[in-house]
């Protein structure tokens, strides 16, 4: 009976960050984690892996214990983030089973695309549905990416043939959790539902395609720099989508309209002119509690001016002024690793639908984590805790299932032997 609460207990928590609650999301994890569960030292321990990213945490707070208290521990409960959500899917793991979890994500996607479209249409009327844009700034709903996320484990299902609702559902709930990323006209829910796209079809790509598609890419960064994707003057969401670029290019940018415009770039610019000033600690392990100093007073709140910065939008380079290049290749080496770990099986056409499914889940996650990382600091972000939430499920069922197949391998080959014996 207690475990038909967990789903109910799943949609709330995204409902909840759908609306920037960040107080309830965070209780609901907690709960989450701390509800009586038979196997919970089984599913800590299966959680270490990700405990390691708390280490250079530790270092920093030891460097930076001189500055102040309360910006400490807002650091500490930032860092403290990707850990409690991760944790919270490894324990929902022990807990749900995967079809009633696969369907909640789904459900989650269609009353967020129901909500922010129903929210949209009462701000601006029916002009919201032809400029979601426009509609979604002005309502000023932080939002929850339960559309894209929905979206990729209905595409996902379909790749692997895992049957989670009827075709004519199916269909419906896939053209809602389109439109619903549609209506959302978020930049980052976007890129969250290109690394998923891109994924199904990148265990199909033959390796010839390796070269040009490095070129691809080396040609697009080299265009980054340019004034190529800069903005036009109609602010709808593809204009604002082809200024990303330009808004996130690093400067130091003298007048205020500049500063304004480009802000994350000037932010960015002058967090890393910050840590390049420090010392050899502040380089190597950074230093919980600091702040960037912006040189000059910026409008961040509705009636606040701000000189000096506890949080940045850049995730990157907020780990690297808090936790120093120690931070930075901690959160590279883990998360890369399981890439690595998880492509070989997504990529392996004889494995189990069910893993290869976790595996893709586990990829598009983490590749949609560390590029989100460098716009909206997703990692560190109660927004974004549906991803994290699915990549510790989708890190436990993987490994569980992986270890059960690898089992009957051997149990089979012991048998093979004995009977030639």
């Amino acid at each position: 009976m207690i475990n038909r609460i967990y789903p109910l207990l799943l949609l709330v928590l995204i409902m909840a960050s759908f609306f920037h609650m960040q107080a309830i999301v965070i209780v609901i994890a907690l709960l989450i984690i701390f509800m009586p569960l038979k196997h919970r030292l089984a599913a800590v321990k299966a959680a270490r892996i990700f405990a390691i990213l708390l280490l250079p945490v530790l270092f920093a707070l030891i460097v930076g214990y001189e500055n102040d208290n309360y910006l400490i521990l807002k650091d500490f409960y930032y860092f403290s983030i990707p850990v409690l959500f991760i944790l919270s899917g490894i324990v929902l793991a022990c807990r749900l089973d995967i079809e009633k979890f696969l369907k909640t994500l789904v459900y989650a996607g269609l009353i967020t695309s129901v909500l922010v479209t129903a929210i949209s249409v009462s701000y601006m009327g029916i002009s919201a549905l032809f400029d979601p844009y426009s509609a979604h700034y002005a309502m000023g709903i932080v939002g929850a990416p339960g559309p894209p996320m929905g979206l990729a484990c209905l595409l996902f299902t379909w790749k692997f043939n895992i049957r989670l609702f009827k075709p004519h559902w199916f269909k419906l709930f896939m053209a809602v959790n389109a439109f619903g990323i549609y209506m959302c006209a978020s930049r980052t829910y976007f890129i969250i539902m290109v690394c998923f796209a891109l994924l199904m079809v990148a265990d199909k790509v033959k390796k010839i395609w390796i070269i040009p598609t490095i070129f691809f890419m080396v040609m697009l960064i080299a265009l980054i720099p340019t004034d190529i994707f800069q903005a036009t003057s109609s602010e709808t969401f593809m204009s604002k989508l082809l200024g990303s670029f330009n808004e996130l290019k690093m400067g130091d940018y003298n007048t205020e309209q500049d500063i304004n415009m480009k802000y994350r770039g000037y932010e960015s610019f002058m967090a890393l002119k910050s840590y390049m000033e420090g010392d050899t600690k502040d380089w190597i392990f950074g230093g919980l509690g600091k702040t960037v100093d912006l040189k000059t007073f910026v409008r961040l709140g509705e009636d606040t001016d701000f000189q000096f910065i506890p949080v940045l939008h850049n995730g990157w380079l907020y780990l690297l002024v808090k936790m120093g290049i120690a931070g930075v290749l901690t959160y590279i080496v883990i998360f890369f690793g399981l890439i690595i770990k998880n492509w070989r099986k997504y990529a392996d056409s004889t494995a189990k639908p069910a893993i290869r499914l976790f595996a893709a889940l586990s990829i598009g996650c983490i590749f949609s984590l560390l590029l989100t990382n460098y716009i909206v600091t997703a990692l560190f972000n109660a927004e974004m805790c549906i991803v994290m939430i699915t990549l510790g499920y989708s890190y436990l069922n993987f490994n569980a299932l992986v270890f059960k197949q690898e089992q009957r391998e051997k149990e089979k080959i012991q048998a093979y032997q004995f009977e030639a014996a």
